[in-house]
């Protein structure tokens, strides 16, 4: 995409560009409010990352490295703090935040756009993702490479071929992300080959960046070669048992729908991770999908779910965090077709158009008042949540 083409998108879309703004400035001041303080201290996770090591140290274990060498590198600035490791977290957080908004942008149209970053950036989960100072939030990386895809997908430039190569490269320290570039790649492999052959000097590039990128994972899995499964997305003790995988499956939907995992660290009590709401608008964009799944974007956001959840069930490195992206995305596209089934009952009369706009605004309120009291307000002062976060400096 040139200069002039994201001129000309600024220019026509205004109005959307700026209340797009104007939500990330948002997101980002939640994303910020009381990092610090909100819980007594900090949780034995946050501190086992950034006991992470030197440099050196971290690359002899390079899994979730471009979490750890960034929280690493920030740490100097003060290095007696824990705060840096949630600030790495928040930032992610925020850059996921922009890039599903314009997916949901380019998939569904600015309205749902608007509607799905509010509804994501509100949530429970990823609050708890993005301001828990660990690698779990590189999770949300998904999203980059989904966004990498469309970008090339629409324009086949040489700067997102390039940075398709990066994306790709740094993938490779995320457990289970490898898995998603090779069905990616097997899946359209032929706009892949076509843009390779209309960019060389990107090609070439990219290449070498990736090499130099991936290299010290190569040389690590070389050294201690238990380290491929953790890039897999495997348990580092062994194969997993066929039941456990079975009952970690089945424990998706009873997570997202029923009772949430009992897990303070992260989560409050056995709350669902899915409000009524989201869990709804889930259902009925999944039927709206069911009937279209000869559409591409259709077919990879089933496709990121189902073999995420697969991934998830391995009970290796990757949680929940790795769908809800798109958990987020199909509930996105319950909503709009919700909307517009209304809008069609009432074609002409403005007065119940605006009713039904009124009452998904005071649905979605409800659902992020409830998402926001759970995070800010139940989950700091549950007795299990301060019996975890204790820590208050290195």
């Amino acid at each position: 995409m040139r200069f002039s083409d994201l001129r000309g998108i600024l220019r026509t879309n205004w109005k959307q560009c700026t209340l797009y703004a104007a939500l990330l400035l948002g997101v980002g001041l939640l994303l910020g409010f009381r990092l610090h303080s909100l819980v007594p201290g900090f949780s034995p996770a946050e501190v086992s990352t950034l006991h992470a090591g030197t440099v050196h140290d971290i690359l002899e274990a390079p899994v979730n490295a471009p979490y750890t060498l960034l929280v690493h590198g920030l740490s100097h600035l003060q290095p007696d703090s824990l705060v840096w490791g949630r600030a790495v977290s928040a930032a992610i957080g925020l850059v996921t935040v922009a890039l599903f908004g314009g997916l949901v942008w380019y998939w569904q149209g600015k309205r749902n756009a608007i509607l799905g970053m509010i509804l994501f950036a509100t949530s429970a989960w990823f609050l708890h993702t993005a301001r828990w100072g660990t690698p779990d939030v590189l999770l949300f990386f998904i999203v980059a490479l989904t966004a990498c895809y469309v970008w090339l997908q629409r324009t086949s430039s040489s700067w997102a071929l390039l940075v398709g190569f990066v994306l790709v490269a740094l993938s490779l320290y995320i457990p289970g992300m490898i898995w998603f570039v090779i069905a990616g790649v097997a899946w359209r492999w032929r706009l892949v080959d076509d843009a390779c052959k209309k960019n060389l000097w990107a090609v070439t590039a990219g290449g070498v960046l990736l090499l130099a990128l991936a290299t010290p994972l190569g040389l690590a899995i070389h050294r201690h070669p238990d380290i491929i499964k953790a890039v897999a997305g495997m348990p580092l003790t062994g194969w997993p048992n066929p039941f456990d995988v079975l009952h970690n499956l089945a424990a998706i939907p009873v997570h997202l729908f029923i009772h949430g995992p009992i897990a303070p660290e992260r989560w409050l009590g056995d709350v669902p991770v899915l409000d009524v709401f989201t869990a709804a608008m889930f259902l009925l964009g999944g039927y709206v999908y069911l009937r279209h799944l000869k559409l591409k974007r259709v077919q990879l956001t089933v496709a990121v779910i189902i073999l995420g959840a697969a991934l998830v069930s391995l009970g290796g490195g990757v949680s929940l965090t790795l769908i809800m992206p798109f958990i987020y995305i199909v509930a996105v596209a319950g909503i709009g077709f919700m909307i517009d089934r209304w809008l069609e009952v009432f074609p002409r009369n403005s007065l119940a158009q605006g009713a039904g706009y009124i009452l998904v605004g005071l649905a979605m309120l409800s659902a992020s008042v409830f998402a926001l009291a759970h995070y800010y307000t139940a989950w700091p002062e549950a007795k299990a949540t301060r019996m975890v976060y204790t820590k208050h400096q290195l």
